[in-house]
């Protein structure tokens, strides 16, 4: 087991919510030879800001439990959890500088949903939207103009953030508001914009 000092860094500018971040554990990496896990803290609680957060990244890479208010991200190519406490946990990781780097973004993000002034009590559960939701709403026609085969295929990508609705140029036609108006009745507008929906 690799040993570490705590290591602070303060990353964000007075007024955020979080500041500052540590390190608080380095390990070896389980999953993967060579990398490393680790935990690090916040210097805020993040409980009340969970759930809107969960909404800044696609379904496909959320699990978010509810009732114990934890969000996991599988993003980065690897799993982050996020505590309301303000802890964070991350496995795959090449080293420290990686750690604070991801640590990083991931303040941002939280920081901008705190900033939005929402407390997540009106945020959708996406968990329960799977692809077949998704291409009710898509056009069907399998054009291939998005680079997929099929509409079911871009909509698993899509869930998956491996692709963009933008892509999907016949939902840019006028005839088609009725799709997008299915889109957003499914998704909500956030989650629309988060998917990469820029509007006719």
């Amino acid at each position: 087991m690799m040993e570490r000092d705590e290591v602070k860094r303060e990353v964000r500018p007075q007024g955020s919510l979080v500041k500052e971040v540590t390190l608080k554990q380095v390990k070896p990496c389980i999953a993967a030879e060579g990398k490393i896990r680790v935990l690090m803290e916040l210097d805020s609680e993040i409980g009340d800001i969970i759930p809107l957060i969960a909404n800044m990244y696609p379904p496909g890479v959320v699990n978010y439990v509810r009732k114990k208010n934890i969000l996991t991200l599988t993003i980065y190519d690897r799993i982050i959890s996020l505590y309301p406490s303000g802890k964070i946990s991350m496995n795959k990781t090449h080293d420290v500088e990686e750690a604070f780097e991801i640590a990083g973004e991931l303040m941002d993000r939280i920081n901008r949903a705190h900033d939005s002034g929402g407390d997540g009590s009106d945020s959708r559960d996406m968990s329960r939207i799977g692809p077949m939701d998704v291409h009710r709403c898509l056009p069907g026609s399998n054009c291939g103009d998005c680079g997929e085969s099929t509409c079911m295929a871009f909509a698993m990508k899509l869930l998956n953030g491996e692709q963009k609705l933008d892509s999907c140029l016949p939902l840019k036609e006028p005839w088609m508001q009725e799709k997008v108006q299915c889109l957003e009745k499914l998704l909500g507008e956030e989650m629309m914009e988060t998917l990469g929906w820029s509007g006719y």
